[in-house]
Formats: structure tokens, C-alpha cells, sequence
């Protein structure tokens, strides 16, 4: 179970993301509910749910997850229309794209850093260190929703 609390920081209440409800969901192409969701889905569904940001679904911008080159395309456009942040300063509901195959394939939100979550195909909703040695080479970048306030202790 994944259930994470708030943190303060100058006063300000930084609400992490309670994912737990979130672990049980099955890998799904283009999924973007509970009944099943591809990494993307995943983010989609925490943004509408914990957030209230209604987030574009892109289930017609790409075929499959596996159709590598729309997918790094649509990552690559998309991510330009939210700030990138350093590492060192990722919070819970940042964005982490992730390198697969030298492409940025792979995407996954930052829940309690260094933890995030993603969903891996057959095995579903995973949390993951991105410090760990299967990741840390693979961040391709952070990126925080241009809804998501910086907070002014940051």
C-alpha cells in the first residue's frame, strides 16, 4: 500500500498524491481508467482525480506503446508546454520521462521523491525509486504541469 501524507514546507501544504487506489490497475493500451491504464493513462487519471487537471488523452496521437517513434514524438511535443524542473527539486506531481531504447518512451509521477509510480506492461501499477540503478541513467528529464504552483519555499 502506497498511501502517502502531506508535507509542509514554509507554510505551505504540498498534498502528495494517495496512489494506493491506483496499484490494482492492470496495463491496457491507451488505458485511461481504472479498468486499465499504459504509463500515460496512469497520469491522466491521477491528474483528473487527486488534482482536478483535466489532462489532452493522446489515445489517437499513437497505435500502440510499442510504436516507439509517435510516442517519443508526442512526449517531445508535449513536454515543451510544462516547466522542466532539476531533479533536486522534484515534488510529488511532477512528471518523469523516462529513456527506453535511447527514446523517450516511458513516463511516471513523482509521488514521494525519490519514489514515483508508472505502469509496466503485464505487471501494471509499479512504485520505483528513480535513484535505483534500473532508472537513475534513464531520466530523460522532470516536468511540472504549468497548473502546479511553485511553492515558495522551492
Amino acid at each position: 500500500m502506497v498511501d502517502i501524507q502531506p508535507t509542509e514546507c514554509a507554510g505551505i501544504i504540498l498534498m502528495m498524491p494517495n496512489v494506493s487506489s491506483y496499484m490494482t490497475i492492470p496495463f491496457e493500451e491507451k488505458g485511461r481508467s481504472h479498468e486499465g491504464i499504459d504509463c500515460y493513462g496512469l497520469i491522466f487519471l491521477i491528474f483528473r482525480e487527486q488534482f482536478g487537471i483535466d489532462l489532452p488523452s493522446y489515445t489517437e496521437d499513437y497505435t500502440t506503446t510499442h510504436d516507439k517513434a509517435s510516442v517519443s514524438a508526442l512526449i517531445m511535443r508535449e513536454s515543451m508546454d510544462w516547466p522542466e524542473i532539476p531533479l533536486a527539486r522534484a515534488r510529488p506531481g511532477d512528471v518523469m520521462i523516462l529513456r527506453v531504447q535511447g527514446q523517450p518512451w516511458h513516463c511516471g509521477l513523482i509521488v514521494d521523491p525519490p519514489h514515483f509510480v508508472h505502469a509496466v506492461r503485464v505487471v501494471g501499477t509499479v512504485r520505483a525509486r528513480w535513484d535505483s540503478a534500473l532508472w537513475e541513467k534513464r531520466i530523460m528529464g522532470v516536468h511540472r504541469h504549468p497548473q502546479m504552483r511553485e511553492p515558495a519555499c522551492r
